[in-house]
């Protein structure tokens, strides 16, 4: 069985940031650690969402529990950091994974805006986009984020696709515009390849890092990039489909589950 570790908030009463992305890496097999950044009460586009960040030092002790354990982590999935120092602590645990596995898979959701503005502070965008990414293998911004990462335009599939190809790390990137549609392109710098399915007027948060969760763990399950991207987007497709059908509010993980195994894989386009 492989392990991974989640750096990302926790959020008790909404499905979003590791409550989301944990739950899809275990429902498919993986044991998962959670870090969490932040513990709040719910979503904050629910209002007041209650409780806080936490400090580094805090989560750092943390680490140095689960570090005691000698616990071999294949994967490594960072989220929503709450605080400039917990990007230090990041890079630290990156540090400590992969001394230990060299062949550990680093993921890095760079959770910093979208439609067009940040939401953390910009001496945390600059110090994510700085340090942080080039430590990963893949990352997993939404159309926005990689514009505000390479500086494209974010309204066109050809400009992110080029941008792509001219950085270091494999990347994921989502919500991005496919004529009426929408889609996830990825890029391995020799190749990108693209899912799309139908747009959504409105969708509950956590689909960015329900999608983060899920793309690791079918990696971690020995999948191919392209195979995992596929079953990925399917399911999280599956899964926005339900709740907007439902008006849920929030992702129906618990309740259709079961996308996460039988979800037909979308077909995958070679760009």
């Amino acid at each position: 069985m492989k392990t991974a570790l989640v750096l990302s908030s926790f959020v008790a009463a909404s499905r979003v940031g590791a409550t989301a992305s944990a739950f899809s890496l275990r429902r498919l097999g993986i044991e998962t650690i959670v870090l969490p950044t932040t513990v709040l009460g719910r979503h904050p586009g629910w209002g007041a969402p209650g409780g806080q960040a936490l400090e580094a030092a805090h989560l750092r002790s943390m680490w140095e529990a689960i570090k005691a354990q000698d616990i071999t982590i294949d994967g490594v999935l960072t989220g929503y950091l709450g605080v400039d120092d917990q990007i230090e602590l990041a890079l630290d645990i990156i540090a400590d994974v992969k001394a230990v596995n060299p062949e550990a898979i680093i993921v890095v959701d760079p959770v910093m805006g979208d439609n067009g503005k940040l939401y953390i502070p910009e001496t945390r965008a600059a110090a994510i986009k700085s340090k942080l990414l080039v430590q990963a293998n893949i990352i997993t911004p939404n159309a926005w984020e990689f514009s505000y990462i390479t500086g494209c335009d974010p309204e066109s599939l050809a400009s992110i696709k080029d941008a792509a190809k001219h950085i270091e790390m494999q990347s994921l990137i989502t919500s991005v515009p496919i004529a009426g549609d929408i889609g996830a392109l990825y890029n391995d710098n020799s190749q990108s390849v693209l899912v799309c399915h139908k747009k959504f007027k409105a969708v509950p948060h956590g689909g960015g890092d329900a999608l983060s969760g899920t793309f690791l763990a079918h990696l971690l399950n020995e999948a191919s990039p392209h195979e995992s991207l596929a079953k990925s987007v399917s399911t999280i497709f599956s899964i926005l489909s339900a709740a907007v059908k439902t008006d849920a509010g929030e992702l129906p993980l618990i309740r259709m589950q079961d996308a996460f195994i039988n979800s037909a894989p979308l077909k995958i386009e070679i760009l």
